[in-house]
């Protein structure tokens, strides 16, 4: 079982206005998700992408977060009002959402899922995807997994014009009470591995071909770190 990064998402409070600093990155518009009272804008770094995401309907958000699919979800994070923002949830990606599904149940998890989600785009296409949310008893939300109705390749075709070719995702450092506990899990459940463990905050490290020297961004709640990539000219 092989789980890659797919995106983080990133809650902001008045999403019309993505304007990070410098520039490094930018963002388009995506959608709504009509049943969970949110929409989004998206930065693809390539594939992997960051989703900012606001409410537009909290009683919506808050109705979705009591059923069975949505009580693990992401619109969980919005059931309650003057969530704060930032970073709020992982996302992994896989090819096999039922064999992931398998693997997870043997720990004991609360696991819910595979969800199967559509969308139609302006043009009239259909976007379809997969999603598996899971619990433990900590208080911290846990990855969740997504399989997409396209393949990566057919998914860079149709994305790369918006990709940040000057970016690169190097990794996601994330806070926890627990670090013991939390990284063998983590290790045991998602195949992860920890490579660090004194960050002080969930913080998304990124390489650029354009920054000099290693900067640190606090953006709505949320700490980008960008490091200067000395193999790219």
């Amino acid at each position: 079982m092989t789980l890659y990064f797919d995106h983080i998402i990133h809650y902001v409070n008045g999403i019309a206005s993505i304007d990070f600093p410098n520039h490094h990155i930018k963002s388009i518009q995506s959608g709504k998700h009509t049943e969970l009272g949110t929409y989004n804008q998206l930065s693809y770094i390539d594939l992997h992408y960051v989703e900012w995401i606001d409410v537009f309907d909290q009683p919506l958000a808050q109705s979705y977060a009591q059923t069975e699919e949505g009580r693990l979800s992401f619109a969980n994070t919005f059931k309650v009002r003057d969530v704060c923002e930032g970073f709020k949830r992982i996302c992994l990606r896989t090819n096999d959402i039922h064999k992931v599904k398998e693997h997870l149940m043997q720990f004991e998890l609360d696991v819910v899922g595979p969800i199967e989600i559509s969308r139609t785009k302006p043009d009239g296409t259909v976007i379809n995807w997969q999603l598996l949310y899971l619990d433990d008893d900590s208080d911290l939300d846990l990855p969740f997994i997504i399989q997409w109705g396209e393949s990566d390749e057919e998914r860079k075709s149709a994305l790369k014009a918006y990709f940040h070719h000057d970016l690169s995702i190097e990794g996601v450092t994330v806070q926890v009470k627990n670090i013991k506990k939390t990284s063998e899990n983590w290790q045991s459940w998602y195949g992860l591995v920890v490579l660090e463990e004194d960050e002080q905050y969930t913080t998304l490290s990124l390489n650029s071909a354009h920054i000099k020297k290693e900067t640190r961004t606090f953006y709505k709640g949320a700490y980008y770190l960008f490091k200067p990539n000395l193999h790219k000219h």
